[in-house]
């Protein structure tokens, strides 16, 4: 081989090596970081929830007064909804939720004015339904579809309340009020409220379990006398009447109203079931000191609290159809239970972290005495016992937990809080 012929070959074997080195050094500083940005890129994106909570950005206002199913998906990024949500932290005069086959929304009224406002499960925003001035609130029942409500107003002097029908109607004319907070007062809001006052005298009233009726305790002249009426107030029917009047009721199963006397320490109470449609009563529970109950869904159960004998609280689980009463772990008044619509053998309480010694449930009434709350779950087939939020490591603050609510599907539990009246909501699917 000559001396020309291996220069040739030297000069083709550099070249080589100069092109395979530039390739190396071309996917090194550019391909590689490229690939490296997109697992960076990959591995920071928002983490979803589990069974698909994770939510789809602010959802668009609905063109009626109806909750309805967003009508169009939202492109805005991804956000994640803590599992405990503040709802509200102004205080609250009741409120009311409702699901849809994808949404959970709910709707409250400021207990100062009368504002409405909404949220839902897969949000942040909060939205000024209607700020129509509806002062001192302090109760609410919903129908099913958010559009209507049952509320107790006490004006400031009065010595009675007033309890009115009302219905959230479109205006004519409106700018949405939406924040990220319950505020906008000054703003005009899509909807207002018109409505009417209902009978004067209400002791008591519950709705049914389809939301499409309410039962309502009227004094009449020192006598308590029972009616069943639609929503609105109409097509009322007259079921009993009897000479107690300390009561409250509620409407657990569509052929069973449930009235309990007023629970005192030192006094036995009852509970009673009274068919709506004959107004038969029939006697279940009493005589127990410091009654307070809550009755399943099904009417199959009965959670019921009682005073004990070194001033504390006592639960038991009533069987209606065997008579069994089952001591219950939870140590808390009934009152502060709820029990699951979709699951109904799953009872959900706010327990006491520490119970002082008192007179229960007395001088809780009088806000003598406060807790600070767990929440907890039993499944009373099982006695399973399932712990699920401490709310004091969660929440900034104490809560009183009162007023419990849960969705259809038992997807979330909302409740008050006694201490402050603001509003709260829990995610049960990530909790448990």
């Amino acid at each position: 081989m000559n001396t020309s012929s291996s220069k040739k070959i030297w000069i083709i074997i550099t070249l080589l090596i100069l092109l395979i080195l530039g390739g190396f050094g071309y996917w090194y500083f550019f391909m590689q970081n490229s690939s490296v940005s997109q697992i960076i890129s990959a591995v920071t994106k928002p983490i979803f929830e589990p069974f698909g909570r994770t939510p789809t950005g602010n959802q668009p206002s609905q063109p009626n007064n109806e909750f309805t199913e967003p009508t169009s998906t939202s492109t805005t990024p991804l956000v994640v909804i803590p599992a405990l949500r503040l709802l509200s932290d102004a205080p609250v005069g009741g409120y009311g939720a409702s699901t849809t086959a994808s949404t959970t929304a709910v709707r409250w009224i400021d207990r100062g004015r009368g504002n409405v406002y909404e949220a839902r499960n897969n949000s942040l925003s909060i939205t000024a339904i209607s700020n129509t001035i509806l002062p001192q609130t302090y109760s609410s029942l919903w129908n099913k579809n958010l559009t209507a409500f049952i509320g107790s107003l006490l004006e400031s002097g009065a010595e009675k309340s007033t309890t009115v029908y009302t219905e959230i109607k479109p205006q004519v004319t409106s700018i949405l009020a939406a924040t990220g907070t319950a505020s906008g007062a000054g703003t005009r809001a899509p909807f207002e409220l018109k409505g009417k006052n209902l009978p004067p005298n209400i002791i008591t009233y519950a709705i049914s379990p389809k939301k499409d009726q309410i039962f309502m305790l009227i004094n009449e002249s020192g006598v308590a006398v029972g009616y069943v009426a639609t929503f609105a107030g109409t097509s009322i029917t007259r079921i009993f009447d009897t000479p107690v009047t300390q009561l409250t009721a509620e409407w657990p199963e569509e052929s069973t109203i449930a009235l309990t006397t007023n629970g005192a320490a030192d006094q036995g109470g009852f509970l009673y079931f009274v068919s709506p449609k004959t107004g038969v009563w029939k006697k279940i529970l009493g005589p127990v000191l410091g009654l307070s109950t809550k009755v399943s869904r099904d009417a199959k159960y009965v959670a019921a609290s009682f005073s004990g004998s070194d001033r504390g609280i006592f639960m038991s689980i009533y069987s209606i159809a065997t008579g069994k009463i089952t001591d219950s772990p939870l140590r808390t008044l009934a009152e502060k239970c709820l029990w699951g619509s979709f699951y109904k053998n799953i009872l959900y309480c706010g327990v006491p972290t520490q119970r002082d010694t008192a007179s229960y449930p007395d001088d809780w009434y009088k806000g003598k005495v406060s807790f600070a709350d767990s929440l907890w779950q039993m499944n009373i087939t099982t006695e399973e016992v399932t712990s699920l939020s401490s709310l004091l490591e969660q929440a900034d603050r104490p809560i009183d937990a009162i007023n419990l609510q849960i969705d259809d599907r038992d997807d979330y539990l909302f409740f008050m809080n006694k201490n402050d009246l603001s509003l709260w909501s829990l995610d049960l699917v990530s909790t448990n």
